[in-house]
């Protein structure tokens, strides 16, 4: 058995049996219970950005988990593909559900990249063919300057960032919604944020301002 064969089995297995995992793991639904908060803080946040100064020094590399931390559900369990972009400009997979980011996260990756913050992307997906689709339909490649979308340990996602960029693990600010790869990327010397409902835009300044004040 190929590789590539045990990695579609693998998502198949998550997809069919989504239901019975649900119970040990966070389901969409529960990122609505808090949508309400999202968006009252969603509408303070250009107000926010245009009046924040990036505090310095900057981290040489911002990396950013995907799942649970740029949008609200797992790519290998809780969407089907094949996804599409509607007349509208609106992305959806195969059963009609729209993908749709946390409400801060297109402000604060446009507000990044503006303000000349080096992006990365690092997720532990099954599922690493749809989650680079999504990243296309989305436009969101023009933000990230380096990738690694492939099941495994994170520490191995930031070993090749460092190989990559040049970028020691101490220059770098990691956002993630797992403790187990806060923990384990925190051990080798990344400054790590835990997110608990998606990225917003108070949780970026606390993790930049954090990081110019300990790492200066």
């Amino acid at each position: 058995m190929t590789a590539d064969t045990v990695s579609t089995v693998g998502v198949f297995l998550l997809r069919t049996f989504r239901g019975i995992i649900s119970p040990i793991r966070r389901k969409t639904s529960d990122y609505h219970l808090q949508e309400g908060h999202s968006q009252n803080s969603h509408k303070t946040s250009a107000g926010m950005a245009s009046n924040f100064t990036p505090p310095t020094p900057k981290p040489g590399l911002l990396v950013l988990d995907v799942d649970w931390t740029l949008w609200p559900f797992h790519t290998d369990m809780d969407v089907s593909p094949p996804f599409k972009k509607d007349s509208s400009g609106e992305v959806k997979d195969s059963r009609g559900k729209a993908i749709q980011p946390f409400p801060d996260v297109p402000r604060i990756l446009d507000w990044l990249k503006g303000n000349g913050y080096t992006l990365a992307l690092a997720s532990r997906t099954w599922a690493p063919s749809d989650m680079e689709r999504l990243l296309v339909l989305l436009d969101w490649n023009k933000y990230f300057s380096y990738k690694e979308i492939y099941r495994g340990t994170k520490t191995k996602h930031f070993s090749r960032f460092t190989q990559n960029s040049g970028v020691p693990y101490s220059k770098m600010l990691f956002f993630d919604d797992e403790d187990i790869n806060i923990h384990e990327i925190g051990d080798i010397g990344v400054m790590c944020i835990f997110v608990t409902h998606g990225l917003n835009w108070n949780l970026l300044k606390e993790g930049l301002e954090k990081y110019a004040k300990e790492r200066s």
